[in-house]
């Protein structure tokens, strides 16, 4: 047994960033709409794999191996042609997947893998079975065993992998599945570190939680860092290597504004415009874990200051799509404010020293959501690192436009780090507290942060509208299934009058939350 985890996320699979990801078919290479519409050039890539021992007995899998390296794996996997008879008809196909998926994984990452920080492949699945299989009578089985099957595949081949979710009363599910072991889920976190995420799932729970994003957070989806983004874009400048030298000495702030000077003589020539050429550089199409953890929490309040889209990509396909300020008309009921700028409005991104300086506008606008909204919430600060002016500047905001009171007890913020820094510790005792995922920031200390997100997230999953839906009731726990019969019983002995009550309109739509149609049978 070796490293492994196994996540679970609400979201869409085509656009997850992985190494490798579960494609359902059967043996006839019948593959749903849904994918072949989703995934562009899916279908000849198929064509192209056709193997004749495929979908028989010998061989379940079929990676689509002129996929694109930088691109996540599909694995055709099938299910049986005659449709499910059990559950257990899905462990073969799975577990041949995860052996077949991570090897593929390495054999990749040799020849450029997309994530090479990370320690361990990592490896989506649907939740499959439950379509054209067949087995979605009883998903809530489905779910429970591919939990099951998917934690000892992971162990044995080393590798994460991540249930990726589209419906809430799978997500639901699936969460409380997690949490009736306890933390036997989440091994790899010491009893303070989950301490810390019980503690702020107490605030996301009341609604109180609200993530503020800084660059650590989309590099979980191959997104570069801010010196990454620098050395590239002096790449794209034709500097020579003695000037590259020379510029890496200077400030972030300072080599940006080098760097403008010389794309602003190019682009008077025609050339790309610095700020079309940064965002060219991040305007990735796929989210990590990270997004799509912080995405699942289920905040309805972000703050970011990422140029991507990726957390509005995940927080769309988990359900909970954002108006995005300052440039988004306020349609939604969920709010994103990136402070620095997007991808989608490039004259809008900060990058440069004269950028900063220019900053005022978005520091006043966080100043009045700060006021207005924030009175009373905890910000988690994720993907910073303390040396981070920026960081500092907008803890100061967020500090002077609270109340002292409010500094009390846990401070104003959370903020997570990738290492210990005890003088850290001590600079910002009493306002912010930093919770370490480790010693020292490495690959497997991101990996950990990512873990963390993922018991925080269950243990602020609080829906159970799987409890009176159609297909989870044999996987119930036996106080679930008796809960579960008394709710119908009540239903079906109330009259049309009763109903129409206004306590019996509260009841229906406490029944419709608990996953119940309108009369359940």
């Amino acid at each position: 047994m070796g490293e492994s985890h196994v996540f679970v996320t609400k979201g869409s699979l085509t656009n997850f960033a992985c190494d490798a990801w579960l494609l359902p078919t059967d043996r006839s290479y019948s593959i749903r709409k849904h994918w072949r519409d989703a995934v562009r050039g899916l279908e000849s890539a198929v064509n192209d794999s056709r193997d004749a021992p495929f979908g028989s007995k010998s061989k379940l899998t079929q990676p689509l191996d002129s996929w694109p390296v930088g691109e996540p794996l599909p694995v055709l996997t099938a299910v049986p042609y005659e449709g499910i008879s059990s559950v257990d008809d899905l462990i073969a196909p799975l577990r041949e997947f995860v052996q077949v998926a991570a090897e593929s994984s390495r054999e990749r990452s040799a020849k450029g893998r997309r994530d090479t920080a990370r320690p361990v492949p990592l490896l989506g699945i649907p939740l499959f079975g439950t379509g054209g299989g067949g087995a979605g009578f009883v998903r809530g089985d489905v779910i429970k065993r591919l939990l099951e099957e998917a934690r000892r595949a992971a162990a044995e081949a080393q590798v994460d992998i991540a249930l990726v979710l589209r419906d809430e009363k799978d997500f639901a599910f699936a969460q409380e599945l997690r949490k009736r072991n306890g933390t036997d889920w989440w091994p790899s976190l010491d009893p303070e570190v989950r301490g810390q995420a019980q503690r702020l799932a107490d605030y996301a729970l009341e609604g109180k939680l609200v993530p503020f994003m800084g660059a650590g957070v989309s590099m979980s989806a191959g997104a570069p860092s801010w010196g990454q983004l620098l050395d590239g874009l002096a790449s794209e400048a034709r500097l020579s290597e003695p000037d590259k030298t020379s510029l890496r000495k200077r400030s972030n702030l300072d080599q940006a504004g080098i760097l403008r000077s010389i794309f602003s003589e190019r682009a008077e020539r025609g050339g790309t415009s610095f700020n079309q050429a940064i965002a060219s550089r991040v305007d990735l199409k796929r989210y990590g874990l990270a997004p799509t953890l912080l995405a699942t929490l289920g905040s309805r309040e972000a703050i970011t200051l990422n140029y991507d889209t990726l957390f509005e990509m995940a927080s769309a396909d988990a359900g909970i799509p954002r108006t995005v300020i300052p440039d988004g008309a306020q349609e939604k009921n969920a709010w994103l404010l990136k402070l620095h700028g997007s991808v989608t409005n490039p004259e809008s991104i900060v990058l440069t020293r004269d950028d900063y300086l220019g900053f005022n506008v978005s520091r006043n606008a966080l100043s009045a959501l700060v006021k207005a909204t924030l009175m009373t919430q905890h910000l988690l600060f994720v993907g910073f690192g303390l040396e981070d002016d920026h960081f500092h500047e907008i803890l100061h905001d967020v500090r002077r436009a609270l109340p002292r009171t409010v500094h009390e007890k846990d401070g104003i913020a959370t903020a997570l780090m990738l290492s210990k820094d005890p003088l850290g510790e001590r600079m910002w005792s009493n306002q912010l507290s930093l919770v370490s995922m480790g010693p020292d920031a490495s690959g497997s200390t991101a990996r950990t942060l990512e873990i963390f997100l993922d018991y925080l997230v269950a243990q602020a999953a609080d829906s159970h509208s799987y409890l009176l839906a159609e297909g989870y009731e044999h996987a119930l726990s036996n106080a679930e299934q008796s809960l579960r019969k008394k709710l119908q019983d009540l239903d079906l002995q109330l009259t049309s009058d009763e109903k129409a009550s206004s306590g019996g309109r509260r009841l229906e739509a406490m029944l419709a939350e608990l996953g119940a149609s309108s009369r359940i049978a």
